[in-house]
């Protein structure tokens, strides 16, 4: 049960908004994750490769499970300007459902996420993917970064 002794202890109040300014940052970072990934498919190059990589840290992992695991900034340029554009037409992505816990300089994320994606080929037909990403992010001098994000898919029963 909340303290109401500390509702007007300035100390208490400063974390507080503290936190919740971290988590409104955190959920901004997972949204410019979102539309620069989307750029990396409908937009590939250098250009929106960086921008993407620029949200992770230096050391920072993306493991995408099946379409694979990139660790370090070097190997995330490479994925996002070479390697994924080319089993991917276009995208758009969808993150919901945020559950963020904030820990000083550092934190973690759940989020769901709907994918609607055209592979590459000729043939190709939009389809749906769904399902989690899992985050730990850091405080660095220039803001918060990614440093791993783990993404798990639903597969609906059959």
């Amino acid at each position: 049960m909340p303290n109401p002794d500390n509702d007007h202890n300035p100390h208490v109040l400063a974390a507080r908004i503290r936190e919740l300014q971290d988590r409104e940052h955190l959920k901004e970072l997972k949204a410019q994750y979102a539309r620069r990934s989307d750029a990396v498919f409908n937009a590939p190059g250098a250009a929106s490769a960086i921008a993407l990589a620029d949200l992770f840290t230096d050391d920072g992992v993306l493991d995408l499970g099946p379409y694979g695991k990139f660790e370090g900034r070097a190997a995330l340029l490479n994925a996002f300007e070479n390697l994924l554009p080319q089993g991917t037409q276009w995208s758009t992505h969808y993150v919901a459902n945020p559950l963020i816990s904030v820990t000083g300089d550092t934190a973690t994320g759940s989020w769901y996420y709907l994918i609607r994606t055209l592979p590459a080929g000729p043939d190709a037909v939009v389809i749906p993917l769904s399902g989690s990403y899992d985050d730990t992010y850091v405080r660095t001098p220039d803001g918060w970064k990614i440093k791993q994000t783990i993404s798990g898919f639903f597969i609906p029963p059959g």
